[in-house]
């Protein structure tokens, strides 16, 4: 019976068993959709990366959710790369090394660079783009448990692009962030109708921004860490002069799940332009393994 090394990673953090875990099969040649998709059912992290050659790249990083495949993750390549680079697949001779890595939303780089607390994984995310929200506000707190008195006013409902779309809800405080009480199914059909992959509430606290992601139309509830969209947050900021081009923001993410992680989000452009996404963040092998394919017909 066929075997393959398979790995849990916990990405966006530092210490094992937080952050958001990701499935990832290094060696993943000769595997077809099907295979992917019930591999990534039987893992049942979020998201599973499964590593392929490429001729357009140094690898190529296809995603699935244990329902779809989706065309980029932003925790799960961390977590891949993370894993590529323990194996000695790709090297980082001093302090920085740059892989390039063919996805769905296209080629992308990504840095590794060697920290005091081990490898960072950088990710430059796809140009940012941004549509406005075409839902009445009234229904899109409706869904997620919230009052009027929570919504930001400063701040638009809008939807945000750095490969992947999300609708961005700025809150007022962290309580009203923590009392959300979601109603998933009425998110899935606000997410399906908006064409967003997920919702990704945020509010402005000690240390950086808190926040909270919700994608039960790609079979997730509620993701504790979510890279692409700390990415597109950080565009949606820049873009309305909330945050400055250049500067390092903190994106706090998964205490609601008890898998605390965070993610470091740079923003290159100009105040109200944003241009250059680039996320980063540390992950930690939890478990090793081999996986028996058998029969998947």
């Amino acid at each position: 019976m066929q075997t393959r090394p398979i790995y849990l990673v916990d990405a966006f953090t530092r210490v094992a068993l937080r952050g958001n875990p990701a499935g990832v099969m290094p060696h993943a040649r000769g595997l077809d959709e099907d295979q992917m998709l019930a591999i990534a059912r039987e893992v049942n992290a979020s998201e599973t990366a499964f590593v392929l050659p490429s001729r357009e790249a140094d690898f190529r990083i296809r995603f699935f959710t244990p329902a779809q495949e989706v065309p980029s993750c932003g925790h799960a390549l961390v977590a891949a790369l993370t894993v590529l680079e323990d194996l000695g697949e790709i090297r980082v001779p001093g302090e920085f090394g740059r892989v390039r890595v063919e996805t769905g939303v296209g080629v992308l780089p990504a840095d590794l660079v060697r920290t005091a607390e081990g490898i960072r994984v950088d990710l430059t995310q796809d140009a940012p783009a941004f549509r406005p929200c075409t839902v009445a506000e009234d229904r899109v707190l409706e869904a997620l448990g919230a009052d009027e008195d929570d919504l930001r006013t400063d701040l638009p409902l809008e939807l945000a692009y750095t490969g992947l779309w999300h609708l961005l809800v700025p809150l007022t405080t962290t309580e009203a962030l923590d009392g959300l009480l979601p109603d998933y199914r009425a998110l899935a059909a606000l997410s399906e109708e908006l064409g967003v992959l997920t919702v990704h509430v945020f509010v402005e606290g000690e240390g950086g921004y808190h926040c909270r992601d919700f994608s039960p139309a790609a079979g997730i509830d509620e993701d504790p860490v979510t890279g692409t969209a700390s990415g597109a947050l950080g565009a949606y900021l820049v873009r309305h002069r909330a945050a400055t081009p250049g500067t390092p923001l903190r994106m706090v993410q998964g205490e609601a799940c008890a898998r605390p992680g965070e993610v470091r989000v740079v923003i290159q452009g100009t105040p109200g332009r944003p241009e250059r996404v680039v996320v980063g963040g540390h992950a930690v092998v939890s478990l090793r393994g081999h996986l028996r394919l058998g029969d998947l017909g």
